[in-house]
C-alpha cells in the first residue's frame, strides 16, 4: 500500500463529504486507503463517513492529536497522509506527493493551500502566508501545516507519533526537520477552511496561534503579542 490516508473529525457534517469527495475522486494509479478517525461526534460525521470507508476509528478522548494517533494504527500504507475533514485535494494531489516522496531523502512534506473564502483580505493572508512557509522550507526550517501533512510511515513511528498537546503539527515539523529534509511544497495547494480567520480576524488568529507555540514549546517568541486571557484561550481551544 503506498498511502494511507487519515481524516480526524469531530462534528463535521456539515464539511466532510467534501473532504471525502476529493479523496475517492484521485486520478492516480497508487495505491491509498482511507481512514476516518473520530473523536465522538454527536452529528452524522460518522454515518457519513461509512459511506466512504469500513476503517473508522472512534476515539474515547477527543483531541485532534489523540484521532490522527488512533487513525495511525489502522494504517497499512508506507506514507501517512493526514487531511483535515474541512481541507479538499486536486485530483492529482497523491501523483504529487509521490513523485516528490521519490527522493529518499525526504521523509516529510505538506502542500500550499488557499482559502475556501477568496475575499481580498483572505487572499492576502493567504500568499503571506504560503509566502512565508516557502521561505522557511528553502532554509530549512520548514513547518508542515497539518492540514495536510505527509510523513514517511516508519519515520512517524519512530518518532512516537504526535505529541498529545496544542499545535501538535508545528511541534512535528520541529521533531522531523532535526532528523531529515522536510518540504513545502509551492507547486501544488490543498483548499482549506478559511473559517477561524473568519470568526477571529487575522490579530486575534495571530494571537491565538503564538500564545499557543508559547505553550507548548515552553519558550517565548522574540516578539511581544498581547495574550489572550486564560479563560478565552480555554473556551477557544475547545471549540468545535
Amino acid at each position: 500500500m503506498d498511502f494511507s490516508i487519515i481524516v480526524p473529525a469531530l462534528n463535521e457534517e456539515k464539511r466532510i463529504r467534501r473532504c471525502l469527495d476529493s479523496i475517492k475522486a484521485q486520478k492516480t494509479g497508487h495505491t491509498y486507503e482511507l481512514i476516518v478517525s473520530d473523536s465522538g461526534s454527536t452529528d452524522s460525521t460518522v454515518a457519513i463517513s461509512r459511506e466512504y470507508t469500513d476503517k473508522i476509528v472512534v476515539c474515547n478522548e477527543r483531541g485532534t492529536a489523540r484521532a490522527r494517533n488512533e487513525g495511525s494504527k489502522l494504517a497499512s500504507g508506507n506514507i501517512l497522509i493526514f487531511i483535515d475533514s474541512d481541507t479538499e485535494l486536486l485530483q492529482d494531489y497523491l501523483n504529487v506527493i509521490y513523485d516528490a516522496f521519490s527522493d529518499d531523502r525526504v521523509i516529510a512534506m505538506s502542500c500550499a493551500f488557499k482559502f475556501t473564502n477568496r475575499s481580498p483580505k483572505l487572499r492576502f493572508a493567504e500568499y503571506v502566508t504560503n509566502t512565508y512557509y516557502v521561505t522557511r522550507s528553502i532554509f530549512r526550517g520548514t513547518t508542515l501545516p497539518g492540514f495536510n501533512l505527509c510523513v514517511r510511515r516508519e519515520v512517524f513511528e519512530k518518532l512516537g507519533g504526535f505529541r498529545i498537546c496544542h499545535l501538535e503539527d508545528l511541534d512535528m515539523s520541529i521533531k522531523l526537520r532535526k532528523i531529515g529534509r522536510t518540504k513545502y511544497l509551492s507547486r501544488r495547494k490543498v483548499i482549506t477552511s478559511s473559517r477561524r480567520l473568519e470568526q477571529d480576524g487575522i490579530y486575534g488568529t495571530l494571537k491565538y496561534y503564538t500564545d499557543l507555540f508559547e505553550r507548548t514549546q515552553n519558550k517565548r517568541l522574540g516578539f511581544h503579542i498581547v495574550k489572550l486571557s486564560d479563560n478565552k484561550y480555554d473556551d477557544y481551544i475547545h471549540r468545535e
